[in-house]
């Protein structure tokens, strides 16, 4: 059976067999396109002389570009670079601003370079030192840009990284920066269920110890009760003991207070009748684990509120307690912040 598909006519209507006419066409036609974007670049390069805020309003030409060519933001600034580097402009104070590479930028406009070719020639020609006069930053683009014409861009990079090492075989010095001391950090937040959601980032001295402190206490709890808490859990727990621990000591310390918090919120008066002398613990809390997975019948859980014993009045005030103060000269009451 014979088949009826018969092929579609090339768009160009060119003769078939002619491999020569083919490769010529496309050439053509790449090299028009090429100059047709040059041509963009220039009217790229001619808004931003003029002003892209005062002609459109954007902040800058590529953001411009960016919505009208409707092409992603990279390739915006990819493309309103070149433009900028090939072609001379006007500053604001009417100044002309030489391109980075002026031959680039003539041979570009009649499409005998490609894009990639030239961002190569663009950066090696600002990182060549200044010490190079006119005359020798022309030749050494001349020679980039005949190579750019008949090679690929790697061609082009490998010649433009012999052209820096003869130029300036030392290279731009960097700045070594100072090495930034890292401190210790912790983020604590309540949530709208009442949790508490904490993180942090500590030096490796604060972290180890408090992992020392984590690790006995965040064991399963042995006895013939299996523990299925997770490990997760049991660190919970356990920094919750290690919480119970610190809060119950002696030596717990107050909140640092400035001078204007003790003189404009004084502390309530202590009551006349008070005990002489506060019961001091005998001994210090045990060490270890005291949950109802350990075997200890007399030990419970601390509920909440044997927990905040003996601290309500070290809570530090709200942190819009200094905004809404009364300022001086103005008679009228702030207003009070929103609180969750």
């Amino acid at each position: 059976m014979t088949s009826t598909n018969n092929p579609k006519a090339f768009p160009l209507n060119l003769p078939e067999g002619d491999a020569e006419l083919l490769l010529d066409e496309l050439q053509t036609r790449l090299r028009e396109g090429r100059r047709l974007f040059a041509e963009v670049g220039q009217i790229l390069a001619e808004i931003e002389s003029r002003g892209v805020r005062d002609l459109y309003g954007y902040n800058s030409v590529a953001a411009f570009y960016e919505h009208v060519a409707r092409v992603p933001r990279a390739e915006a600034q990819r493309v309103t670079g070149r433009a900028l580097a090939l072609n001379s402009r006007r500053a604001r104070d009417g100044t002309t601003i030489d391109p980075v590479a002026p031959l680039t930028g003539e041979s570009a406009s009649t499409g005998a370079l490609a894009e990639a070719g030239i961002d190569r020639i663009v950066t090696v020609m600002k990182r060549l030192p200044d010490h190079l006069d006119a005359d020798e930053r022309l030749e050494a683009e001349k020679g980039l840009v005949e190579l750019a014409g008949v090679a690929r861009p790697r061609d082009v990079t490998m010649a433009g990284t012999d052209l820096l090492a003869r130029h300036d075989p030392d290279g731009k010095p960097k700045d070594d920066p100072e090495p930034k001391r890292q401190r210790s950090e912790f983020w604590l937040r309540q949530k709208r269920t009442g949790r508490w959601d904490m993180r942090g980032n500590l030096d490796p001295e604060t972290g180890a110890r408090l992992n020392a402190l984590l690790v006995p206490r965040a064991y399963p709890a042995p006895g013939e009760v299996a523990d299925d808490r997770a490990p997760a859990e049991r660190r919970g727990d356990a920094f919750a003991e290690i919480v119970d621990l610190a809060e119950a000591g002696p030596d717990i310390p107050a909140p640092r207070q400035t001078a204007e918090q003790v003189t404009e919120e004084p502390q309530p008066a202590q009551p006349s009748e008070e005990p002489a002398s506060r019961p001091k613990p005998s001994q210090m809390p045990p060490q270890g684990r005291q949950s109802p997975y350990r075997g200890s019948e007399g030990v419970q859980k601390a509920t909440a509120a044997e927990r905040s014993r003996n601290v309500a009045h070290l809570r530090p005030p709200r942190w819009w307690a200094r905004l809404s103060r009364p300022r001086s000269g103005n008679a009228t009451q702030p207003q009070k912040p929103l609180t969750a």
